[in-house]
């Protein structure tokens, strides 16, 4: 196979969301005198209309407020807002050595990258004032075009904005929403990013990467995937044992 793009997941790929700092759903749950599991569960519906565009974070707050009974808040509503929105900013702008070398490397040897994201928009307010958006070509946000992965529609929508049929593609995902079966689905070639994910398995649970990976190769570092695209391939798959996450 000749690569000729890089295509990456966003969360937990390039960042984590769990180093962001944002108001945690414990505390929005406290702030908004909200039950947490009824917070949880109405918060988990909201997210197709959330990364299709349809609901930003504050009307999503003020959707399951007014649907919980509760009052609607909009001082707290807007507090969380906005200090959601600064965490993010905050975040993009300290971006791991590691992730940016690896970036480097895989387009000083000629090839092209470019990025799909599920978000709801609040998360990616500032991206151009990250260090990560100069490397890629083409950048897919969701909210921004109503298709939410693993919709073969956002793959190939990235596809068509970069010139090439996904089976010149690569895609590294760290699994989540599905999304490295629904990139293998349209003809890419998916890998598991474990690098974030074997930080956080207190959060996620041990077999996080296992359970991500869902039987395709792993990639345990970021210097992987310019190995990869260079051709240096020493890959692991997602079905090995617990000990090696």
């Amino acid at each position: 196979m000749a690569i000729k793009v890089v295509i990456f997941d966003l969360f937990e790929t390039l960042i984590s969301e769990f180093d962001a700092r944002h108001p945690s759903t414990t505390e929005v749950v406290q702030t908004l005198g909200l039950p947490a599991e009824d917070f949880q569960r109405e918060y988990q519906n909201l997210r197709p209309a959330r990364y299709t565009g349809q609901l930003d974070y504050t009307a999503s707050l003020r959707y399951i407020v007014g649907k919980l009974g509760g009052k609607s808040r909009e001082n707290a509503i807007k507090t969380l807002t906005e200090r959601r929105q600064s965490a993010f900013i905050t975040h993009l702008r300290c971006i791991e050595p590691e992730i940016l070398d690896m970036l480097n490397e895989i387009t000083t040897s000629g090839i092209r990258i470019g990025l799909i994201s599920n978000t709801d928009g609040s998360e990616v307010l500032d991206w151009a004032s990250s260090p990560l958006s100069s490397f890629f070509e083409v950048t897919i946000f969701s909210h921004a075009v109503g298709k939410v992965k693993p919709d073969p529609h956002i793959y190939q929508h990235a596809c068509k904005n970069l010139g090439v049929v996904p089976s010149d593609c690569i895609f590294i995902g760290d699994g989540n929403s599905d999304e490295l079966r629904g990139a293998a689905r349209v003809g890419m070639l998916p890998f598991c990013a474990a690098w974030f994910l074997r930080q956080h398995t207190d959060l996620l649970g041990e077999g996080i990467v296992i359970q991500r990976a869902m039987g395709y190769p792993v990639l345990y570092h970021p210097s992987e995937v310019a190995d990869q695209v260079n051709g240096k391939v020493a890959l692991h798959t997602g079905n090995l044992n617990s000990n090696s996450v």
